[in-house]
């Protein structure tokens, strides 16, 4: 993962979130997948007054829309296996792109994206503004997160111009090293 510097950008919430229905095992392992079988339908995007933050088994399940079979190597769900009911917030980049917060922002946006976390602000004894950044490895960081020593990194700036030491090594060994200065993640 060399190259260019990857500059820092604001996600912003666009108003609206993603419902969708999920089915999946803890368990058994797809042939495919390092985890369980997985499927999901997308039922459609909804206004943020009609969102629920709260994810789980809440949704009729006589409803036709849940997937029956796994998206990775067809497995038939059984009655047993896990539904949940997501509905995810969307954001929007500066140049319009959207995406849904789910699972990972690295995974759902592009490196270098960056979203406020107010909510994480009570969870950490750090002080600042926790925001969440998409890392070039598909993983994410949090700027009030702890690290592995048990310590924290020193951010400054204002956002999207962050710089944090030490360096950011996510994944370790294997995953992405790198440095935030002045907005741009870099490779170590």
């Amino acid at each position: 993962m060399t190259g260019e510097p990857v500059p820092l950008r604001i996600a912003e919430p666009a108003g609206w979130w993603r419902r969708s229905l999920r089915r999946f095992t803890f368990t058994s392992q797809c042939p495919g997948a390092r985890r369980g079988h997985d499927a999901c339908a997308v039922l459609g995007d909804i206004p943020a007054g009609e969102a629920c933050r709260v994810h789980g088994d809440n949704w009729p399940r006589d409803d036709p829309r849940w997937p029956a079979a796994c998206e990775g190597c067809g497995y038939e769900f059984t009655v047993d296996d896990q539904w949940q009911r997501n509905d995810d917030e969307i954001f929007r980049l500066p140049d319009g792109t959207t995406f849904a917060y789910v699972p990972s922002l690295g995974r759902a946006a592009p490196a270098g994206t960056m979203i406020r976390a107010a909510w994480y602000d009570e969870h950490t004894d750090q002080p600042g503004e926790s925001w969440i950044i998409a890392l070039p490895d598909g993983g994410q960081w949090i700027t009030t997160q702890r690290g592995t020593d048990g310590g924290y990194w020193t951010v400054t700036g204002t956002a999207p111009a962050l710089t944090a030491v030490p360096s950011i090594f996510h994944n370790a060994p294997h995953g992405w090293h790198g440095y935030l200065t002045d907005g741009y993640l870099r490779q170590a």
